[in-house]
């Protein structure tokens, strides 16, 4: 309980906070993507604040089972790509135009390997958000509005009408399945053979000014379609009707997230990377920006029951936020010891966190206490000119009260998002069990965002004429 402020045994106070904007560098963020996260397509070109944003998906479909009757004997319909939808973020009215290609030929483009110690595939031999891979042929485009990916439409085949939702559907040439149709019966049951033959699929947006990106998943609906007619074996003259799918496998297939940022001419490009306090913070999830906070009221904090420390910040409205949303937020500390980024100790609560391995399988769960912390939980109020936004609370009690007993130092903190972190097995609410924040998987991984690309949010900094950062302090004398 928090005792009534009564100003003889129990003090509140505020001290005041420095930020300082940063941009990642790709060795601070390299985050690699696997097959399992979500995948993110499209282009956003007008992002007020934040500038732009380019997303393209990599990835190989393999054949899901033989093919009816033999080479020659096969004559392509049509060849449909299916991408399995699952959101939008941004603009939803604005259109963008998108571009199957494939990938060419010969190009190294490896699934992920599996880490036998770990008994799980290892997410750091994948790729990192910065890679881009070569095409040749371009085999298909089609224009979409975000905002109709999600109503139902009638997939007509002979004899046969299906409806289906929530599927982004690409018409590709009729020679790539023929190619497909081609193949014999060794090429498409050998994975090596086949990518060989058909290394995969690049798809990109080509808009000047879309405004979107969407988010796929590469398990689900998501195919390649090829519908075709065989020659009936007991019936000359006559053709049979069928389709053969392409999928997607996790342990086989290589895939990957292509997403870069361009800061050029934004409010983040004019602000970050300086030693100068910045009085907004600009947050942005993988690859994006972070904020370094430094609290120098902290050192002069003598002993004492802290009953609450709480840094408290709050976002600065901008039109756009409700297009452009905040993902939740997270929070570590630099350790100058160990040259290392490690979790706030005291303020994770239990032993361990909700973990899953890349098939979605759950290793293990329990409250991480990160709620209580402050990143997932956020709190509604009006600024000063009325507008709702958002604010996160920080608690960091436990900690402040080690410190100002002497059992720690302080350091600068460091504020930013991420789609996952790993905290070591064990208790992390001593100090020899502070962990290091990574972007991996590993059998104590947890999802802070689900998925990178999406989620930016503006921040009153410390210096802010009205929406200051501060840490709240109440305390009372020993």
């Amino acid at each position: 309980m928090i005792p009534p402020i009564d100003n003889i045994h129990t003090f509140d106070t505020t001290l005041e906070v420095e930020t300082y904007n940063k941009l990642f560098t790709f060795a601070e963020d390299s985050f690699y993507s696997a097959g399992s996260d979500e995948q993110f397509l499209g282009v956003i070109s007008n992002d007020p604040i934040f500038g732009t944003t380019d997303a393209q998906m990599y990835f190989q479909l393999l054949p899901s089972g033989a093919l009816k009757s033999t080479p020659g004997k096969r004559y392509i319909d049509s060849v449909v790509l299916v991408l399995d939808y699952v959101e939008p973020y941004g603009d939803t009215a604005k259109a963008q135009n998108i571009e199957v290609a494939e990938i060419a030929p010969g190009t190294p483009f490896n699934p992920l390997s599996y880490d036998s110690t770990a008994g799980l595939l290892n997410r750091s031999s994948g790729y990192p958000v910065s890679v881009t891979f070569p095409t040749t042929t371009v085999l298909g485009t089609a224009t979409v509005i975000p905002y109709k990916l999600k109503d139902s439409i009638d997939v007509i085949r002979p004899n046969d009408t299906t409806r289906v939702a929530k599927q982004l559907r690409i018409k590709l040439n009729d020679a790539l399945g023929s190619r497909l149709l081609d193949m014999d019966s060794a090429t498409i049951a050998n994975d090596t053979l086949f990518k060989a033959a058909f290394n995969g699929l690049a798809v990109r947006s080509l808009s000047s000014d879309g405004n979107t990106i969407l988010g796929f998943t590469l398990g689900g609906s998501t195919a390649l379609s090829v519908y075709y007619r065989y020659d009936n074996a007991t019936t000359a003259g006559d053709l049979d009707t069928t389709s053969a799918n392409f999928v997607f496998s996790l342990a086989k297939s290589a895939s990957a997230n292509h997403i870069t940022r361009d800061y050029a001419g934004t409010q983040v490009a004019a602000t970050a990377n300086d030693d100068i306090a910045d009085p907004l913070v600009y947050i942005q999830n993988t690859p994006g920006t972070y904020a370094n906070i430094k609290i120098p009221g902290l050192k002069g904090l003598k002993n004492s029951v802290i009953h609450l420390a709480q840094l408290q910040m709050e976002q600065v409205y901008d039109n756009q936020d409700t297009v452009f949303y905040a993902a939740p937020l997270f929070m570590d500390m630099y350790d100058s010891a160990a040259a290392k980024y490690k979790t706030i100790p005291l303020s994770i609560e239990n032993s361990y966190l909700s973990a899953y391995d890349l098939s979605g399988s759950l290793l293990q769960i329990s409250n991480s206490g990160y709620l209580a912390f402050g990143g997932l939980r956020v709190f509604y109020k009006r600024d000063p000119s009325a507008n709702l936004v958002k604010e996160w609370q920080f608690n960091m009690t436990r900690y402040v009260q080690y410190l100002v007993k002497g059992t720690f130092t302080t350091g600068h903190f460091r504020l930013y998002t991420t789609p996952y972190m790993k905290i070591e097995n064990g208790n992390p609410n001593s100090a020899s069990t502070q962990v290091l924040v990574q972007t991996a998987i590993a059998s104590s991984s947890s999802s802070v965002t689900s998925a990178p690309a999406k989620g930016r949010v503006r921040l009153g900094g410390g210096d802010h004429p009205t929406q200051k950062m501060k840490l709240r302090v109440v305390y009372s004398k020993l």
